[in-house]
């Protein structure tokens, strides 16, 4: 006896296996997703009980108020701030870039020295950031189309 096909050319013991494969499939990405949860969840239990948490907040506040302040902070002309980073657990780092505009006299030109100094980019007028980097140091790194031209440290 020939074996029995369905309407759509499948024979019952085929049908029977893709079911099988599907309702595998099911369970093991319902499996992988609950366990991604509880892994979140342990790893949030753990976060909330280290006391280390609470560094990392105060390196967030501290790299806030330095962006503030640089945003708002008049330098001479053609120097932009570029990004703060944290080079190592208590030191901030701030870019400091000069790039005149295309139409500027100074336009290709490597950066006038002595632009910028401890005098004009070390935050000492701010009492809100020095508050906040007093566990901090804080480097400024002067560059100009040569690349890092100094350093400065506040």
């Amino acid at each position: 006896m020939a074996k029995r096909k369905s309407s759509n050319g499948f024979s019952s013991r085929r049908k029977r296996v893709i079911w099988i494969l599907a309702i595998t499939l099911i369970v093991v990405v319902v499996i992988a997703y609950e366990t991604g949860k509880e892994m979140r969840r342990q790893a949030d239990s753990e976060r909330a009980e280290n006391p280390q948490a609470a560094p990392a907040v105060q390196v967030e506040q501290a790299q806030a108020a330095v962006r503030s302040y640089y945003r708002s902070h008049e330098f001479p002309p053609s120097w932009t701030v570029g990004k703060t980073n944290l080079r190592e657990p208590d030191e901030l780092e701030v870019s400091i870039y000069f790039s005149p505009r295309i139409g500027s006299p100074r336009h290709g030109q490597e950066a006038p020295p002595g632009d910028i100094t401890t005098d004009n980019a070390c935050p000492m007028d701010d009492n809100t950031v020095i508050a906040l980097l007093e566990s901090f140091s804080l480097t400024i790194l002067v560059n100009d189309k040569t690349g890092i031209i100094e350093r400065i440290s506040c």
